[in-house]
């Protein structure tokens, strides 16, 4: 690990770059994409700051070269459309008194899902209307396309920016569990090059319509990669999101992490060439595992056999203790197939993340 590949470098820094969008309120987010801008545009970027009673002049930031002012908006933090509706509405009538030179306008947002169809509507009414007026509306910037304005950057400029891995304390800590669930040397390069793109893009292709959260499913996907980068810190920060989302959206994010679980015990099982019944049964009674643990892979055994009490859970700590448990089963059981089979943890990992975006609702049933 200690000379990783540019590639295995970039995906840690992305994982770092989406946590911390994702982390950030709407003024913490207005200064992240400050700062990507400064780092990408340079001197022609300019950031207006409010002004007391003027206020900012409806400008989150302005680019002198091109003419160009961005809006900057995190949809997370406002509950009522119609509420953004109408500021982006404000928003751009008033850059249109203040910045006559304007010549393009650009919302940014943190939605990492994209913007909402009223939003998609309401910019597609302002394009209309602003065709005659000598400004361009762009097409909105989500964190994925800030992410790729931050993967071209030059290297020591990224990492001024979001810092590198260091993975010296993870590889020393007793903390982490011993299955090698992490860089496979032996792997051919071109194979962890195209492995390491396609978890990339897979964790954030999860889509609103179907059976997971998106939001939850792609923290827990972005948990799992980071530990196999081997970083315990960046995996402890998206289980600390976690925690968050099981208070936010409770139902969603302890339905995502039986589900990531299900898939993985299905991959265990199939790999290793046992039914599922007899990988959970013998996973149960081993001596190793803790109460904790038995009772989460019985109500797993449960749940794939299309029986049981099911498994939401009212209390707060519980709830949180519940998905944290689901992902460290999920780590052990796709390292079980990395130690029985010598089969390379990030090709499992990629494997799991395609099996849960083709999840339906199955007329009702999680399988």
């Amino acid at each position: 690990m200690a000379d990783l590949p540019n590639w295995v470098q970039l995906l840690w820094q992305e994982q770092k770059f989406k946590l911390w969008v994702l982390q950030a309120p709407a003024e913490q987010f207005e200064s992240i994409f400050t700062r990507v801008m400064r780092a990408s545009s340079g001197d022609s970027f300019h950031v207006a700051r409010p002004g007391g009673a003027v206020g900012d002049f409806k400008c989150d930031g302005w680019d002198s070269r091109t003419k160009t002012l961005y809006a900057v908006y995190a949809p997370f933090s406002r509950k009522s459309r119609s509420a953004i509706r109408a500021k982006v509405r404000s928003d751009f009538s008033g850059a249109l008194e203040k910045w006559p030179e304007m010549r393009r306008w650009r919302m940014v947002h943190n939605d990492f899902f994209g913007l909402s169809a009223e939003l998609t509507r309401e910019l597609e009414i302002l394009r209309g209307g602003s065709e005659g007026l000598g400004v361009e509306i762009l097409p909105d910037w989500d964190p994925q396309e800030l992410w790729q304005i931050v993967r071209r950057l030059a290297g020591d400029v990224r990492f001024e920016l979001l810092g590198g891995p260091d993975f010296s304390v993870a590889m020393n800590s007793d903390t982490l569990n011993v299955v090698p669930l992490r860089y496979h040397e032996d792997l051919h390069p071109a194979v962890t090059r195209a492995a390491v793109a396609s978890v990339s893009s897979l964790c954030d292709n999860f889509q609103p319509d179907g059976l997971v959260d998106p939001l939850c499913a792609s923290a827990f996907a972005r948990a799992v990669t980071s530990w196999w980068l081997n970083d315990e810190e960046l995996f402890w920060q998206y289980v600390d999101f976690l925690r968050d989302r099981c208070d936010a959206t409770p139902f969603e994010a302890q339905l995502t992490a039986m589900l990531f679980l299900m898939r993985s015990v299905e991959i265990c099982a199939r790999k290793l060439e046992v039914s599922v019944q007899d990988l959970l049964l013998s996973q149960i009674e081993a001596d190793s595992r803790g109460a904790g643990e038995k009772l989460l892979m019985q109500i797993t055994l449960e749940q794939m056999q299309g029986g049981g009490d099911g498994f939401y859970i009212d209390d707060a700590r519980l709830r949180k203790k519940f998905v944290e448990g689901c992902g460290q089963l999920v780590i052990d059981f796709l390292g079980m197939v990395a130690v029985g089979v010598g089969f390379p943890a990030i090709l499992i990992l990629q494997d799991l993340l395609v099996s849960l975006q083709r999840l339906d609702y199955n007329d009702g049933t999680l399988t």
